[in-house]
């Protein structure tokens, strides 16, 4: 059996997303895996959908089987989401290629790669930050080694990522192959659309403006929506407990604390964020580091995390049950409560952050514990 994946957020699941498993499945495998974010993504925002109806949308479009990429990954920076997506899948110890969208081929991006290992220097990311640059911008001056067109590659945004991840399986000397397939028609956060096809933030967009979205999406129902602006009061309440150490977070710099409480009276968290991030934060750091804040992701947990690899399944047809039969990883969640119960130490950290993660999601609904009660879809 060859197995395929693919690292997603499906927020919301779109006719590109639908695409790309199809062209897998003609091309490779009808076997694929599908690790998707859960309530909160890399962007620091709630998905704009559940997880359980993304993870069912996704299989009844295709998918084997769509399990969880936990909230402690899905919601941090891109090295972390990449890291802990990656760790999971290579932990199957089946799973033999990895696809992803990016504007240039896999040999590029290796390259460039292999040229940020060998040249990249820590200090000189230091220097251009105490001269006050961002840390994206401080990464870039420090890599004049690079051309200007490999400094653009950088920048473009399936790039960043994929790059990641194909960083993430050398630094598990996974056997998993990189394999980058080619966005159809429209970039990641593109507000143009042709045709059928509209990125992601498009269609959020249309969804939250109260637009016609329909024909960019397969037909499912969407349900409640979500926006980032449901937790502004949440948020306010933690930032106001002075006992907060914001060391703990990975998106956190000394004095960041300061332009937080400083715009606690804007209107909404959208103005918020406009009003604090600087050419230092970007509004993503700021969303992610309000996020860690939120569920408390915290560098410590994270970093031990990546030696308990979990398997969550959200999602699967009869394939995606061979798949988990296949699987040398036996880590498996089926039963939700028994693995919690059963759960100790690292694992039940994770899995708290989880159950925080999706109560939170809910509170407007007030539909609590649903990792505890939601079934796991089975197409048949």
């Amino acid at each position: 059996m060859k197995i395929a994946s693919i690292i997603a957020e499906y927020n919301p699941f779109h006719n590109g997303h639908k695409y790309q498993i199809e062209k897998i499945k003609n091309s490779y495998s009808d076997y694929l895996v599908i690790i998707m974010s859960t309530s909160f993504v890399q962007r620091g925002e709630p998905a704009i959908i559940d997880k359980f109806t993304r993870a069912k949308v996704a299989v009844d479009n295709g998918a084997s089987l769509v399990i969880e990429n936990p909230v402690i990954y899905s919601a941090s920076n891109a090295e972390i989401f990449s890291k802990g997506a990656l760790n999971i899948l290579n932990s199957f110890g089946t799973i033999d290629r990895l696809y992803f969208g990016s504007e240039n081929p896999v040999d590029e991006l290796s390259n460039i790669n292999k040229k940020i290992d060998d040249n990249l220097k820590d200090e000189s990311i230091l220097k251009n930050l105490k001269d006050g640059h961002s840390y994206i911008v401080a990464r870039e001056m420090a890599m004049d080694f690079l051309s200007s067109d490999e400094k653009n590659i950088l920048k473009l945004p399936n790039n960043i990522l994929a790059m990641e991840y194909m960083r993430a399986i050398n630094d598990f000397n996974s056997d998993i192959t990189a394999h980058s397939i080619k966005r159809k028609n429209v970039n990641h956060d593109s507000f143009e659309f042709i045709n059928e096809f509209a990125s992601a933030s498009l269609i959020r967009k249309l969804i939250l403006d109260g637009e016609n979205y329909k024909k960019f999406v397969p037909s499912y129902d969407f349900g409640e929506v979500h926006e980032l602006d449901d937790y502004f009061d949440v948020l306010k309440y933690i930032l106001i407990n002075r006992n907060l150490d914001f060391n703990k977070y990975y998106d956190y710099e000394v004095g960041l604390e300061n332009r937080l409480f400083n715009n606690l009276g804007s209107k909404n968290i959208y103005d918020f964020v406009e009003k604090t991030h600087s050419k230092r934060h970007s509004r993503s750091r700021i969303k992610r580091l309000l996020i860690s804040m939120l569920l408390d992701l915290n560098k410590e947990l994270i970093k031990n995390s990546f030696e308990y690899p979990y398997i969550r399944v959200l999602a699967l047809d009869e394939r995606g049950a061979e798949i988990l039969r296949s699987s040398k990883n036996k880590n498996i969640i089926g039963s939700f409560k028994k693995y919690y119960d059963s759960s100790t130490g690292v694992q039940k950290e994770m899995l708290d952050r989880e159950i925080l993660a999706t109560n939170l999601y809910n509170l407007r609904s007030g539909k609590m514990n649903l990792d505890f009660t939601h079934k796991i879809y089975k197409k048949t």
